[in-house]
């Protein structure tokens, strides 16, 4: 299975529950810290939050839960790991039975791989841009993918959940892309690759990203490879569908939120237009309707994760077909 069993069950029930709710959250990214200990050359975080040092207490870490329903929380930032009670915030959310997916460019994980145990509900989603050559050149650390890769075995070995996060930019060949996909699979055993397009939008360098039809050129091929070779490809049929151009979505922010040191911000994780005490005030307090492709000119080359999954969620669970062709993908 591309899940674990029990996580699966889980998140279909929520999602079985919501049915006729308009909007509802799958995900919660929460950002516990905005500090990081590398500075990615891609990252807009870095530009947005530039030498903060704001975190939130583990206190209100665990509120997130408890405010909105998601069954997924995704630790984010900022680095995750060099939140001091980080292992505090992930042991209550498993209490509370949320899936967790600890984000982490892995510089920190050696260290800190005692401080959790192994549990079916809690993941390490790795950083991962490719190859060394380009992912030492996208971190700006050379060495990183070396200590990464060695992060990913040992964890993989203590009986952790790991699986890797890669932002393909402009300058990324498809060809890295592919031999990461082959060597992950193959030499490293990965449980999973979430992989998702740079985009262009006000925080990075144009140079470095891709328009959508750019994107969708390299998703074919990527997709192409791991069809033919049955790399582990973390991305659903109708995700999937949409990277290559051969559907549209529309973004569905709501499903994705996010809440950092300031509060919960909207609409996305990247965009910030809005900040709110509270989750009901997000979800109250934005105007969902203004963004997305053909609404919000910032948007329109976007594909990432924090909007079109949901909406891939979404459009599979409207369709008869399209679940079918979900649960086959989940179950290979």
């Amino acid at each position: 299975m591309k899940f674990p069993l029990r996580s699966t069950v889980q998140i279909g029930r929520y999602v079985a529950s919501q049915r006729g709710n308009q909007r509802y959250p799958l995900v919660v990214m929460l950002e516990p810290t905005l500090g990081c200990n590398i500075a990615c050359i891609g990252c807009g975080k870095i530009r947005e939050y530039e030498s903060n040092k704001a975190r939130l207490t583990v206190e209100e870490c665990l509120d997130t839960a408890r405010q909105c329903p998601a069954p997924v929380i995704s630790i984010c930032g900022g680095e995750p790991l060099i939140y001091k009670g980080i292992e505090e915030v992930v042991g209550g959310f498993l209490v509370r039975k949320r899936n967790i997916q600890l984000c982490t460019n892995a510089l920190r994980l050696h260290e800190m791989l005692p401080k959790f145990e192994p549990d079916p509900r809690l993941t390490f989603v790795v950083h991962l841009d490719g190859m060394r050559e380009i992912h030492d050149y996208i971190c700006d650390y050379p060495g990183l993918w070396e200590t990464a890769v060695a992060a990913i075995r040992e964890a993989r070995g203590a009986g952790f959940r790991v699986t890797t996060n890669t932002t393909v930019f402009k300058e990324t060949s498809v060809e890295d892309v592919v031999e990461m996909m082959r060597f992950l699979t193959h030499d490293v055993g990965i449980d999973g690759m979430l992989v998702a397009p740079g985009y262009q939008y006000s925080q990075i360098d144009p140079s470095l990203t891709m328009t959508r039809a750019e994107h969708e050129e390299k998703f074919r091929a990527i997709r192409a490879a791991v069809r033919e070779h049955g790399y582990r490809w973390l991305a659903s049929p109708v995700y999937q569908d949409f990277l290559t151009g051969e559907r549209a979505l529309p973004c569905a922010p709501w499903g994705s939120v996010t809440r950092n040191p300031y509060g919960w911000k909207g609409p996305c994780y990247l965009l910030t237009d809005g900040i709110f005490p509270t989750y009901r005030a997000l979800v109250d307090g934005m105007e969902w309707e203004r963004y997305g492709p053909g609404n919000d000119h910032r948007c329109e080359h976007c594909a990432i994760h924090s909007g079109f999954e949901p909406a891939a969620t979404l459009a599979t669970t409207e369709s008869l077909r399209e679940t079918a062709r979900s649960l086959a993908w989940t179950l290979n």
